[in-house]
């Protein structure tokens, strides 16, 4: 009787079926993410500007990055804090390793004749996940009755962290004037922060968190 004084005990298969699931939740998340991180790769070199920001060295890809936070918020949302950051380290791990290992594999799909430098890719991959794990915990701490408020503050922390992060590892010593670039482009991916509320807000019935999470 002891052993049930607080409820019942799972069975091994109980908890190999929740270890399963897990694991299938989080390929899922994680393949999402990467398809992310390859549409970034993609349009690494498609110049953009928007509203006079960005001329000479705003791409697609940059303009793409907030659809990432975007994709973190909804995991965090469904699943919580852990399976966010879960999903945001193995897709970075996944990516590096096929980088690493198949590269001529992957030359022979997508090019990669003007791949960036070793120093804009270490700067891209540090900045995503310090400012994923700024804006997992941001997200998870606001949650609330009002539906807006976590993924507002968790989009908001993200474009403020990546930005400083990406511009002063990528340009610190170069002798590039990089921080009138780096508060635009701040201010840039924060205004598509709040842009992405709105799928979120459209999301939310099809996208509902597990239990523990109050609703939110």
């Amino acid at each position: 009787m002891g052993a049930y004084g607080y409820g019942r005990h799972e069975t091994w298969l109980e908890k190999i079926g929740g270890a399963i699931g897990a694991v299938v939740r989080l390929v899922f998340c994680t393949l999402v993410l990467c398809a992310w991180l390859t549409a970034a790769f993609l349009y690494r070199d498609t110049p953009m500007e928007v509203f006079g920001i960005g001329t000479g060295w705003l791409s697609l890809a940059y303009v793409l990055v907030p659809v990432g936070f975007y994709c973190v918020a909804m995991t965090n949302r469904r699943y919580g804090p852990a399976y966010a950051f879960a999903q945001v380290v193995t897709a970075l791990a996944l990516v590096t390793a096929l980088v690493l290992f198949a590269r001529d594999a992957i030359a022979e799909i997508v090019p990669l004749d003007s791949a960036p430098s070793l120093r804009e890719a270490a700067a891209f991959g540090i900045a995503f996940l310090l400012a994923s794990f700024v804006s997992i915990v941001a997200f998870d701490g606001a949650r609330g009755p009002r539906w807006w408020t976590a993924p507002l503050i968790g989009f908001l922390a993200a474009a403020i962290v990546f930005a400083a992060v990406f511009f002063a590892v990528s340009y610190t010593g170069t002798g590039r004037a990089w921080l009138s670039d780096c508060v635009q482009y701040m201010g840039l991916i924060a205004g598509e922060g709040l842009l992405l509320l709105i799928p979120f807000w459209a999301m939310r019935r099809m996208v509902p968190p597990v239990a523990g999470f109050g609703g939110y």
